[in-house]
């Protein structure tokens, strides 16, 4: 016989596992999932099958391409690069009752926050783990490369694959996704999460540049204060040989060059995952009420704007037949153009009016800003600023992020229509899809490469009338190329 606290123990464990199964059996039915997986595999293979790939090949010749000070420098490079990876796959775990719209009747039911969260937030973490074991996989195939170079090959070690991937990429995984599992959580908004993964991308990249070109001779503090681990590595083996490179593997103990400080590190950023999650678990509300409240609040004061502007009281409505005028229907080009400009002036604004956009625009600021400051001095000594340094200067790794940017922007554009809940209506606007489908397009290059005039223009027409007549969802005729819906009218 159960007693009470032996039940709801019972009852709270099966409610995690059917959060955490659920999540599993998701993620192993998604393609990205494999996607991932075997892009860190090709990554970590080349780098042991091929010298012209990679940070060890380019250098001294004699470390080993398998060894642990390489199989290091892989592993943090793969945390590095993977931010916007595993931001993906946690912060699009706990979006995805709000995007479907099924966490209204979700959080009616009795469902614990450590079931539903923790459930969550563990079937992410294996899957992430998961996918970044492919650099160890990778790496143990690449020894086997009939044209690898065999000379760089030593045996094959299990601690020389599993310690750095624990002790990188394990806890990366864990300090990154729990803090994009948050931030996901309590925004609810999914091109936040893949913002933040290359904000924090793009502002690792800054910190690295500052603190390569101002030669700092400063190692305590910028190892344990390293959250990905490429200066931490930097730190801890500035002085090994080769034979220390090839044989030793870095150590929690107060032993070496650099007492303490990897231990330090990891412990530092594991703490700020564990406060991450300890933020989400006292601010995530379990309630539909306290979900929507925000939505509601900003309905009122919408609703209360409008009655003080019409001075509380409704005019009278005249019951005298008002006789329409007559419209006639135009579906040619000079049509489809002004559609097409008025969907790219809508789509530019709604860039603008977002705090994100102007997070993006600060960040590639301060970019331009340290890259200049730095771009007249090579190897130590003051130089002019002349052409190509300024190129450099300005390019950089700013243009990863701005294909990173580019990326998300676009797919945030097209999907828009879906996250607020009205993706049936553009199936019904009498509109050419050469109209339709080039805006988003537009409105995303417009947004990041200048700011759009004051004038917004004329608002599409087919947005406003579908919404208020409410067209039917199956077309009547197809013309052209042109979808028209029952009871539409249109304005020459």
């Amino acid at each position: 016989m159960f007693t009470s606290s032996g039940y709801l123990s019972s009852r709270l464990k099966d409610m995690f596992l059917e959060f955490f199964t659920f999540e599993m059996r998701f993620r192993l039915k998604s393609l990205s999932t494999y996607v991932y997986f075997l892009m860190w595999t090709l990554y970590s293979f080349l780098t042991v099958a091929s010298e012209s790939f990679g940070v060890i090949g380019f250098q001294n010749g004699k470390v080993l391409l398998n060894g642990p000070y390489a199989n290091t420098i892989n592993a943090a490079n793969a945390a590095m690069f993977g931010i916007i990876v595993i931001a993906a796959i946690f912060g699009t775990s706990v979006l995805r009752d709000f995007q479907r719209d099924t966490y209204q009747i979700l959080f009616t039911k009795p469902i614990s926050k450590f079931a539903y969260l923790g459930g969550r937030w563990a079937g992410s973490f294996v899957t992430c783990v998961g996918v970044f074991t492919g650099v160890m996989l990778g790496a143990w195939l690449g020894t086997f490369a009939p044209w690898a170079d065999h000379a760089r090959i030593g045996p094959n070690h299990l601690s020389w694959y599993l310690q750095p991937f624990l002790s990188i990429v394990v806890v990366q995984i864990f300090f990154l996704g729990t803090l994009f599992f948050a931030v996901g959580a309590l925004t609810r908004r999914i091109f936040i999460v893949y913002l933040q993964g290359a904000a924090v991308f793009m502002v690792y990249i800054i910190g690295i540049t500052v603190f390569v070109a101002t030669r700092s001779l400063e190692h305590f503090w910028s190892g344990i204060l390293d959250p990905v681990g490429l200066l931490l590595i930097n730190v801890l083996t500035r002085y090994w040989s080769v034979a220390e490179k090839n044989t030793l593997l870095l150590s929690f103990d107060y032993s070496g060059y650099s007492p303490g400080v990897f231990l330090y590190n990891r412990l530092l950023w594991s703490g700020v995952g564990l406060a991450s999650f300890a933020a989400l678990w006292a601010w995530f509300p379990m309630s539909v009420e306290s979900l929507t409240q925000r939505l509601q609040g900003k309905r009122a004061a919408r609703a209360q704007l409008q009655s003080a502007e019409h001075g509380g009281a409704r005019s009278p409505v005249s019951q005298a037949p008002v006789r329409l005028p007559a419209v006639h229907q135009v579906f040619g080009p000079r049509t489809s153009l002004a559609q097409y400009g008025s969907l790219t002036s809508l789509r530019i604004r709604l860039i603008f009016w977002e705090m994100p956009f102007w997070a993006i625009a600060a960040i590639l600021v301060a970019f331009a800003v340290n890259n200049g400051y730095f771009a007249g001095r090579i190897g130590g000594a003051d130089v002019w600023p002349v052409t190509y340094l300024m190129v450099q200067s300005i390019e950089g790794s700013a243009m990863l992020f701005l294909l990173i940017v580019a990326g998300l922007y676009a797919a945030e554009l097209i999907w828009r229509e879906r996250d607020n809940g009205i993706w049936p209506l553009p199936g019904c606007w009498s509109c050419r899809a050469s109209s339709t489908s080039p805006g988003p397009s537009s409105g995303s290059t417009s947004a990041i490469s200048r700011r759009p005039a004051p004038s917004f223009g004329r608002a599409t027409s087919c947005m406003t009338s579908d919404s208020m007549q409410g067209c039917t969802s199956r077309p009547e005729r197809r013309r052209s190329g042109t979808i028209s819906c029952r009871n539409y009218p249109m304005s020459a």
